[in-house]
C-alpha cells in the first residue's frame, strides 16, 4: 500500500495493517527530519512534487522491492507540504516470515526514496 498523505502518519494503524499470521517480522521505520544537514543547521524542509508523480513513484520502488527481497507486504506513507525539524516526514512498514529479508528491504526501500528526495525537497537552512 502506498499512502500520500498532508496530516499526520497513522503509525500504529499502518503497523496493524500487516500483521497476518504467517508473519514472523513486522519491521517499521518512521523517518523525520533532522536539525542539521549539510554541516549547517535546518530550520525545515518542504516537499514540492505532486501527490499523483509522487504516488507513482512510490509505488515503482515499491513494486522493486516487492520483487527483490523475500517480504510478505510492505506500506509506504509520506507526507507532503512543509515541515520542521522532528516532524514525520515518511513510514515504511515491512512484513515477512523472517526478519532478515524486511531489515534489507528496508534498507533498499530508504535508500530509493532519498533518491527520490533530492528531486522532491527544498531544504530551509538557518543562516
Amino acid at each position: 500500500m502506498i499512502r500520500v498523505i498532508d496530516g499526520e502518519i497513522p503509525v500504529e494503524e499502518t503497523i496493524k495493517s500487516l500483521r497476518e499470521p504467517g508473519t514472523g517480522a513486522i519491521l517499521s521505520y518512521l523517518g523525520t527530519v533532522r536539525e542539521f544537514a549539510e554541516g549547517k543547521g535546518r530550520r525545515g524542509m518542504t516537499f514540492q512534487v505532486d501527490k499523483a508523480d509522487m504516488h507513482e513513484a512510490l509505488e515503482g520502488v515499491r513494486t522493486e522491492a516487492l520483487q527483490k527481497f523475500d517480504v510478505r507486504e510492505m506500506s509506504i506513507v509520506h507526507r507532503t507540504g512543509s515541515f520542521g525539524v522532528g516532524d514525520s516526514i515518511l513510514l515504511v512498514v515491512i512484513s515477512s516470515a523472517h526478519r532478515g529479508p524486511a531489515l534489507r528491504a528496508c534498507e533498499y526501500i530508504i535508500d530509493r526514496i532519498k533518491d527520490l528526495h533530492d528531486s522532491w525537497k527544498r531544504e530551509e537552512f538557518v543562516e
